[in-house]
Order: C-alpha cells, then structure tokens, then sequence
C-alpha cells in the first residue's frame, strides 16, 4: 500500500439508497409514512475468542485504502468497516451476474464469507460493551453498529422473506420508510442519532429526491480513552511539516511509557492501546508491509509525540462508486442491467455512494464517527533505557482498529498531512 493510504475515522454511517427502476409500481409521495419497526432486536456473532494489537489487512481493505489515498489530497479519513456493512445489506440483496460482480469486487467467493466477517466485528461489539458495563470507573468507552432498511412509502412492495431474515440476523436492521418529501429529514435524523450528534447532516437539504425507493444504511460510532494517558500539562504548540514543504502550528502531546514499536529505514510505528481493545497506530513514512511490521513490533519505551486533531471528511463525488467500478462491479450501477430482485420485487440499481466521517483526538482519547449513503434510483514495564522516540510533526499515517478471532476489523483509517 501507498504511504498515503493511513487514514483513520472513528464513527461510521453508511446509507444506502435504492431506486426502482422499469417497474410497472408508480413511486409516489404518499403522505402516509408507514410506522418504523425493529425486525431484529439481536445479531449473530461470532464469540471472540482473542483480541490482539495485530493488524491483518485483507485484500479488500488493502485496495480500498490505496484506492483512497491515490485520490484523495489533504488530510482525509474513512471507514473500511462501516463501507462493509453498507455493503452487506446491499450483497444481501443482489441476485445473479450483479451478485457475482459483487463477490468478486469484495474478493470473496460467498456472502456467508462477508457476513462472518461482520459476525466477528458483532461478536467483539458485545464483549465491548458487556466489560464497559462491569467497569466501575469514569471511563466511558462506547462502541455502537447500527442498521436500517428504509423503503419509500409509495411503493406498494415488500422486501422478499429471504433479504428481511439475512438483514435480520446478520446486522439486525431496523425497517423504517420515507416519502420524497422528509427522506433527507428523516435520514439525516436517523444518522445523527445513531453516531451521537457527530454527523448530524449526511445528505444536504438540496439532495434530489426524486424516484428513490431504498434507503440503506449503516452507523458506526467509538469512543474511549487511552490505557496510556497524555498529560494535560504536557501539551505544547510546536511546529507541523507538511508533506510540500511549508509548515503549520498545532498543539503536541506528549507521553512516554512502553508501547509496541517498530522502526527501519523506510518506516516508524507505534501502537497506543486504548482501553476495550481498539488499537490506534500511527505510522511515519511508508506503509508498504503495515502488517508485517507490526507484528514484529517489540516493547520500547517510546516518547510519543502526536498532534491534537479534528477532522471532517466527505466523499460525495462518486469516489467510492468509481472504487467498486474499477473492480469490476458494472451491472449494480446499470439501470438496465441491475439485478436486486433478492431484496425485492422492483427494478433498482446503485447511483451514487456518500460517505462522511469524523474524528476527535485529544488527551482523554477519541471519538469518531463516519457516514455512508449508496444511492439508488429508479428508472422511470521494560529496564530503563534510552527511549526511543516518535514525533509525527510531518506527514503521518492512523488506523483504528482491533483484531478478534485473527480477523481484523479497521474501523477508521486516515491520514495527516497539513
């Protein structure tokens, strides 16, 4: 992977929307919203077994994240894993040569596969929250995936028996509907809710409304401290090299204690665990082999040094259409061609994919947030010894993520810059 590719995003939401497409059913602005209903209280998962600082990039994140940074200029962040729950409820819903493009694009042979990979990420979702709850201290760690199926309330179709109970089990989606009128309204409501007022506006107030049938969408939001604390008074102004050559005032903290560390010629990394088992790691220089060297990180006693940051990012130029297009996935954006009839009886086909993410990291921690909408329409303790230092006052790369059950899950990833 790139160097660029190390961005990092801490809450996720993904929405996406469907559109109907030659279908002899007329959508209309029915003013009558059908009432929300939970089709799923729980989710399969996995039990996780292990959790680890090990960091295992599989083939799809590995092209997402280099796709990413080949293209985006700045400072940026992104959700891979709110992306693959997106993702899920949409494959869920695929049939035939749109199906088959799409396993191909995710690089897997089955959706089972996908979906255990979400079922480890559930299954780790609960033995968070469940040692958070035991916890009597002020930490206030939160870790929260949720998903929704919205449909427009004109279309007198249901969602097919086999989609509700894969969307069901698997990610526990709520079913909730919309009229052309209070779509952006109702999702921007939702994603702001579900992501703790972090992404209170997902789609912009002018967002063209017309034709859409199928909204879905998912939310991912972290928070929690360091295991490791920065100090308050050890936070300083200094001096920001930025990737041409010019330079920038941030605020620095800083912290010295035994870190996972890794260092060559081409790369320097550390590991700042955070409570719950999240890993944040920041990278200097390339990334070329990322998981490679982490694993053969050893404990040092490190200065660490990281600027304070928040971060906002948006992608709402095709970016992540372009991503599943270069690998493949045609027929999905086709209005002709796509093959949804797995979710329901209705011609729909992908349009657009959006995705908004963003990150607060300071002394206490971070809280992140990130939100995605796919778019469819339709047709009509060491010995002391000499510290080793890592000083990210230029360029640098993060990841968020954990590993349970040797599956890593990257649940922000970023990269700054300026």
């Amino acid at each position: 992977m790139k160097k660029k590719m190390a961005k990092i995003v801490v809450a996720t939401l993904v929405a996406a929307l469907l559109t109907g497409c030659g279908s002899t059913t007329e959508i209309t602005n029915d003013p009558v919203e059908t009432e929300a209903e939970l089709w799923a209280e729980n989710i399969k998962s996995r039990k996780t077994e292990s959790v680890s600082e090990t960091l295992n990039i599989d083939s799809f994140d590995e092209k997402f994240l280099e796709f990413i940074s080949e293209n985006t200029e700045g400072n940026y962040m992104v959700s891979p894993l709110s992306f693959r729950y997106a993702l899920g409820l949409l494959l869920a819903g695929a049939a035939g040569e749109t199906k088959e493009e799409l396993l191909k694009a995710l690089d897997v042979k089955t959706e089972e596969e996908w979906h255990d990979y979400c079922l480890d990420f559930n299954g780790f979702t609960e033995l968070y929250n469940d040692e958070a709850e035991k916890e009597n201290t002020d930490r206030k760690g939160a870790l929260k995936v949720a998903n929704s199926v919205w449909k427009a309330a004109g279309i007198n179709k249901n969602f097919e028996e086999g989609y509700r109970k894969t969307v069901e089990e698997n990610y526990a989606a709520e079913y909730r509907s919309f009229t052309e009128e209070n779509f952006v309204e109702k999702i921007n409501e939702w994603a702001d809710i579900k992501t703790e007022h972090l992404i209170p506006n997902l789609l912009p107030e002018n967002y063209p409304t017309a034709n859409l049938a199928v909204a879905l969408v998912n939310a991912l939001y972290f928070k929690d401290s360091w295991v490791n604390k920065f100090s308050d008074g050890s936070t300083r102004e200094g001096v920001f090299y930025t990737e041409n050559g010019t330079t920038s005032s941030k605020e620095f903290m800083s912290v010295r204690n035994a870190f996972s560390y890794y260092e060559d010629e081409k790369t320097q990394c550390v590991i700042l665990p955070m409570n719950g088992g999240v890993s944040m790691a920041f990278v200097l220089g390339s990334t070329d082999g990322l998981a490679d060297k982490i694993a053969k990180a050893e404990t040092e006693s490190v200065i660490v040094t990281i600027p304070k940051f928040e971060l906002e990012t948006e992608f709402s130029n095709k970016e992540f259409v372009s991503f599943l297009g270069k690998n493949g996935v045609r027929r999905a954006f086709n209005d002709a061609e796509a093959d949804f009839s797995a979710m329901m009886d209705y011609d729909i086909y992908v349009s657009d994919i959006i995705q908004k993410t963003k990150i607060k990291l300071d002394e206490d921690g971070v809280e992140a947030a990130a939100a995605t909408a796919v778019v469819m329409r339709t047709k009509s303790a060491p010995l002391e010894t000499q510290p080793k230092e890592f000083t990210a006052n230029k360029p640098f790369s993060f990841f968020i993520y954990t590993t349970c059950n040797d599956t890593t899950a990257i649940m922000f990833a970023g990269e700054i810059v300026k």
